[in-house]
């Protein structure tokens, strides 16, 4: 029987950092071991479009993981979605 691969919240952020910033969190804080989710999300803030992308991505790995339909994963996907999506770049005035 084959392993299911885990998918783990790190993974999640990883797809993100890996692909709009060029890093993984493992590098983002073996470089800033002191920060905290107040310095590393803006830092590292994504366009909403790239945001977008990343929740598309995120919720048809949710599927695949669980085999489950795209509304389960929708709706159940809130608090991963809490804990792993990237902030959106806001412009200031």
């Amino acid at each position: 029987m084959r392993k299911r691969k885990e998918l783990t919240e790190e993974m999640l952020i990883d797809w993100w950092l890996t692909k709009y910033h060029n890093t993984t969190l493992k590098e983002v804080f073996a470089q800033h071991p002191d920060w905290t989710s107040k310095e590393f999300y803006p830092t590292f803030a994504v366009t909403e479009e790239q945001h977008n992308e990343w929740h598309d991505w995120m919720i048809k790995e949710l599927m695949k993981y669980f085999c489950i339909g795209k509304k389960a994963a929708r709706k159940d996907s809130w608090a991963i979605y809490l804990n792993t999506s990237p902030s959106v770049k806001t412009e200031k005035l």
